[in-house]
């Protein structure tokens, strides 16, 4: 395949992902997660940090309580989580008004303790929908060969929930209960983030910025690679809008077409097909 061909090909499959995302909003599967993750508080910054500190590899947490209420008992001599939580007192909104109408104003924090998911047992929560489908034959080996060629270490361990890879800046890590398929999207969306996102960018960048282009890329080569990912959910579930992953198109597109050469140079019957 030509070199235009090829980026011609990405850029189409780009503006697919676009289309196919925004639709993903509307499905059952997504908007069923969606429902569920409306259970669970969203956090700060501080508290996010408290999280990853002390249970790096959470994936969904809450309170004691809450998990009572969505079918699960925290596991007898499981450790909280550390997390700050206001203390609110009641107030008139104003003096002038009915007393009776009256406000809440945060006037200092407590310490209270969350429980990942991974530490309760019961009714069993559901799967994020982004597992990847299709043949993927050959290709685990072929992507850690590109990473070592990049210097990048990587690993497989059995990770909890919906969570299944990790770039670390460096070393990747991937969930080890994937089929190949799926460990080749993760693949291809981990060592996106490695290439795309060194140095200032993986600071100056939000983390949606940082996941739509890291799975619209795995979109892109799992789909030349005849892999069938499920980004256009992913970044559904992210919220990401089709004007991101356009926003992002270049910056894709290159990199995309980086590891699609790189993993066809390393298939017998791809390398058989470039004249000498």
């Amino acid at each position: 395949m030509k070199t235009n061909e090829l980026m011609d090909q990405i850029e189409s499959r780009i503006k697919e992902l676009a289309t196919r995302t925004e639709e993903a909003k509307a499905s059952e599967e997504v908007t069923q997660y969606l429902q569920f993750l409306s259970k669970f508080h969203r956090y700060s910054l501080h508290n996010t940090m408290s999280i990853w500190i002390h249970c790096p590899n959470a994936t969904h947490v809450a309170g004691y309580k809450a998990w009572q209420n969505l079918g699960r008992q925290v596991r007898k001599g499981e450790s909280g989580i550390p997390i700050f939580a206001p203390c609110t007192q009641a107030v008139p909104k104003r003096e002038e008004e009915d007393d009776e109408k009256k406000t809440r104003r945060v006037i200092g924090f407590k310490v209270v303790y969350v429980f990942d998911v991974g530490q309760t047992e019961g009714e069993p929560l559901p799967e994020a929908p982004i597992t990847a489908r299709g043949q993927a034959d050959g290709l685990v080996p072929i992507l850690e060969s590109i990473a070592r060629s990049h210097g990048i270490t990587y690993g497989y361990q059995t990770m909890d929930g919906s969570h299944h890879g990790t770039s670390y800046g460096g070393h990747i890590e991937i969930d080890a209960r994937l089929d190949d398929a799926g460990k080749v999207s993760v693949w291809v969306h981990e060592l996106a983030h490695e290439l795309l996102h060194k140095g200032d960018d993986r600071q100056m960048l939000s983390r949606l910025q940082r996941e739509t282009e890291a799975e619209a890329t795995a979109y892109v080569v799992c789909t030349h690679f005849g892999i069938d990912s499920a980004a256009p959910n992913y970044l559904a579930l992210w919220r990401a809008e089709p004007e991101e992953i356009m926003g992002a198109f270049q910056r894709i597109r290159n990199v995309a077409s980086t590891l699609i050469e790189a993993i066809e140079a390393e298939i017998p019957s791809y390398r058989e097909e470039v004249p000498a």
